[in-house]
């Protein structure tokens, strides 16, 4: 009789990680690090970077800049299919007092709160809702770090969403920086949405250049129903979109 409990446990147990080991192959099984399962073939990985810098303290129609930010996010990733692929950066969400306390560098104050997976919406929604603007704009050191890093293990194509409501205010020029990544073959677009930046035209240009140059496409979004339109159409949940590009 143990015999035959003993068979049976081990062929249950067999029987059980083949099919663990299957559903694996499918590429749907959801990890902390995206490079631990296969993407299927064609799939997009996408990563946010979010601009969470003093300036995004700011509001419009009395809501603040990172408040509208966080509610269109939270609402667009809504309506995707839960296999789509999306993580979250911030950066700026780091100053002040956090920095002498740690020694953290505001121009290096950008973090993958939620690595690139399948299946992120709730996810990237709480982590959205625990972030305040506080510190500074390190852009070109968030691509930076989202190229070396966020995309590891991850096949397919990769896209950054970048929002920014200024410049770069640390080292370099997202512009040139975004020459750079052409250069060295970085097979990385990145779309813009430049949040609330018409009186700022030299922000713009550098924005719009690093998504041109890296076959991206550059939103202006002045209000949130423009950056509802433009985040929609970045994900393709809508036909019918009215948002602002601006083109060569």
């Amino acid at each position: 009789m143990k015999k035959i409990v003993l068979y049976l446990t081990i062929l249950l147990l067999g029987i059980f990680l083949s099919a663990q080991k299957s559903f694996c192959r499918q590429g749907y099984n959801v990890y902390e690090n995206p490079g631990q399962y296969k993407v299927p073939a064609g799939r997009e990985n996408i990563l946010i970077i979010l601009d969470c810098s003093l300036s995004m303290e700011d509001e419009i129609d009395g809501i603040r800049k990172l408040d509208i930010a966080k509610d269109v996010i939270t609402k667009v990733l809504g309506q995707i299919p839960g296999n789509v692929m999306v993580g979250l950066r911030v950066y700026g969400h780091k100053a002040g007092l956090v920095n002498s306390l740690f020694g953290v560098d505001e121009c290096e104050a950008s973090e993958l709160l939620v690595p690139i997976n399948p299946n992120n919406h709730h996810r990237i929604a709480a982590a959205l809702s625990k972030l305040s603007p506080v510190g500074m704009t390190p852009i070109c050191y968030s691509i930076d770090q989202s190229v070396r890093y966020d995309f590891t293990g991850l096949s397919g194509k990769k896209r950054i969403i970048l929002v920014s409501d200024g410049m770069e205010n640390c080292n370099g020029s997202p512009c040139e920086f975004a020459v750079e990544l052409v250069k060295k073959n970085v097979d990385v677009s990145i779309d813009v949405i430049g949040f609330d930046l018409l009186s700022n035209p030299s922000a713009m240009k550098h924005l719009r250049c690093a998504a041109l140059v890296t076959k991206g496409k550059f939103y202006t979004a002045d209000n949130p129903e423009e950056f509802l339109r433009s985040l929609q159409q970045i994900f393709s949940v809508t036909k019918d979109v009215q948002g602002t590009i601006l083109k060569k």
